[in-house]
């Protein structure tokens, strides 16, 4: 019983997407009215010309009947493409407001959100359950009023007429699907261009879903809305022609029937009999039958395609109704001294029972570089991911410049920060703007930032540039190449807080040096948090953290870590060991 208030409520909300576009949704009702009308006045016509032709040889019927036929399929017909014009353009806008809502509340949902879903079913949800939702915003409506003053406009004609005639025949049937059959080419041709915007759409979803960190802290939302916006008006603009190219065959068919009905008529009367009354009524009755029977059939099919709208409406709502990232706080500062404490913090994911970090209670010095080891697993990019507030402590703080991050605003609090991931994220986009990404750093900051990183060397030998596209997440580089990449970007931002996540991970032992030395340069000015297994990246730290389980077991610099013969000692061993067997 509770499931027809709840989809009347979001057959509700649907109708609110359309509120803005009313007055093209009037227009499109009132053509609907327009349209059941003259469909029952078909018949209804009918029998007065066939009785003044056949019966009483009238020669103005003669004259005046095959044109009115055909006049009224003309009114039919533009009323038909105004109708369906109309609804088209209501139903695309909604499609293009509802993905543009969705996709900026994807651009603010927290990374545990992502975290719990799947990004397949989340590019489902804007690609395909968008489209189903028209069926119940619009075309339901649709058959709802034409069909419904249709039907009921011919059942009382035909029983004014003869409830007990009931003989009929189809005669155009086939040269009517024929002609349907061969305007089905512009709608292929439609489709297909249709199916590879959606092939774009979905890649740059695709990259915003997997981006989603480096989107949020170096600000790409704006960029992002931008090049999604303009691919979803492309989409919106094809799925318009779309919905006109296959109503328009409809016209055209009644079109082209009206003028065959009107030769029989003309015929016909050459051979009628003076005393057939009943001629006029015989054929009405038989146009109305076979009139009847196309809206009756869609109406009995109506809930499918709704209660499939109101399903896709369903998974539409419920992403948009997702929680946002909280940013209540208000503080901001133009660059922060890069002070970060952590006190008595504590991480537990949702549905585990145990912590995934803590109690943490520590410093993070500023403009000095603090390495974290341990094995992979053990809370380093955990304890990193709080300081952009990709996670929220579950329990205790993570200060910035004596300032708990929740009462950071988040564009404040994140433009403080430069990150390098141990998974690279880089754009299907240029070089130059893959570094610049979030920024509208000039060309010649671009080519120093390059420089710094490593990175200019290669980019030069590239065919184009700065200005060569790289593919999907820089599928045309290689792994060292794509890290040098996000290094340069690192470098471009010039944020006073450094989190390098595994940032060496990919490069040869050339590479590394060369990044190595630029890193260091970088870190001088800036707190710099590294997370590692190699031992070149963190034996020059000015503070080595040691982690397991969660949880800091040892602290100190290399020298005094090794002098503890603990857990350090023992990794920095087995680091040597595989170093040493690199270089042999």
């Amino acid at each position: 019983m509770s499931e027809v208030p709840n989809s009347t409520a979001i057959y509700r909300r649907l109708l609110r997407h359309v509120k803005p576009y009313r007055g093209m949704f009037a227009l499109g009702i009132l053509m609907m009215l327009v349209l059941g009308l003259t469909e029952a006045g078909i018949p209804a016509m009918l029998k007065p010309v066939l009785d003044g032709t056949f019966v009483d040889k009238d020669p103005v019927y003669l004259q005046w009947a095959p044109l009115a036929i055909v006049a009224l399929f003309a009114v039919r017909g533009l009323a038909g493409i105004a109708s369906h014009g109309a609804f088209a353009a209501v139903a695309t806008r909604v499609v293009f407001d509802l993905r543009e809502k969705m996709f900026a509340r994807l651009l603010s949902l927290p990374t545990s959100y992502y975290d719990q879903s799947i990004s397949g079913k989340l590019v489902s949800k804007l690609i395909y359950d968008v489209t189903n939702v028209t069926q119940a915003s619009t075309e339901v409506l649709t058959v709802l009023v034409k069909d419904s003053i249709t039907a009921i406009a011919l059942l009382a004609y035909l029983f004014w007429l003869d409830w007990q005639l009931s003989l009929f025949t189809f005669i155009l049937g086939p040269v009517l699907a024929f002609i349907a059959h061969n305007i089905g080419g512009r709608i292929r041709n439609i489709n297909r261009e249709l199916q590879t915007r959606f092939g774009d759409m979905t890649h740059v979803l695709e990259e915003t879903i997997k981006g989603h960190k480096v989107v949020k802290i170096y600000g790409g939302q704006d960029y992002e809305r931008q090049r999604f916006s303009g691919i979803a008006k492309r989409v919106r603009h094809l799925q318009f022609k779309h919905k006109i190219a296959a109503h328009i065959s409809v016209p055209i068919v009644e079109l082209f029937g009206s003028f065959i009905i009107a030769a029989v008529m003309f015929i016909g009367t050459a051979r009628a009999e003076e005393d057939q009354l009943t001629v006029g009524g015989f054929v009405a009755f038989f146009t109305a039958l076979g009139l009847l029977f196309s809206p009756i059939k869609r109406l009995t099919k109506i809930n499918d395609p709704l209660q499939r709208g109101l399903a896709a409406a369903e998974s539409i709502f419920a992403l948009i109704d997702e929680q946002a990232e909280q940013d209540k706080g208000t503080y901001s500062a133009e660059r922060s001294r890069g002070e970060v404490r952590f006190e008595q913090v504590c991480l537990r994911y949702p549905g585990c029972d145990a912590d995934a970090l803590g109690p943490i209670d520590l410093t993070l010095r500023p403009m000095a570089t603090t390495a974290l080891v341990g094995a992979s697993g053990s809370g380093k990019t955990t304890l990193a991911n709080l300081i952009p507030r990709i996670y929220t402590p579950t329990e205790g703080r993570v200060v910035l410049d004596d300032v708990d991050v929740r009462d950071w605003s988040l564009a404040s609090l994140r433009q403080q920060i430069a990150y390098v991931s141990q998974d690279v994220v880089l754009f299907n986009d240029t070089v130059a703007r893959n570094i610049a990404y979030g920024s509208d750093a000039d060309d010649q900051a671009i080519r120093d930032a390059a420089e710094a990183s490593g990175s200019l060397e290669f980019i030069e030998n590239m065919p184009e540039g700065f200005d060569t596209m790289i593919g999907e997440n820089g599928v045309r580089l290689s792994g060292g190449q794509r890290q040098r990449l996000a290094i340069a970007r690192a470098l471009l931002a010039d944020a006073p807080l450094l989190i390098l996540d595994e940032a060496t991970s990919a490069l040869d032992t050339q590479s590394e040096r060369l990044v190595q030395k630029a890193l260091e340069t970088l870190c001088e000015h800036r707190t710099t948090l590294v997370i590692a297994h190699r031992l070149s990246t963190i034996q020059s730290a000015d503070h080595i953290l040691v982690f397991q389980d969660g949880q800091v077991v040892e602290q100190g610099t290399h020298d005094q870590l090794l002098g503890q013969q603990g857990v350090y000692a023992s990794l920095v061993q087995s680091h040597a060991f595989e170093e040493a067997e690199t270089e042999a």
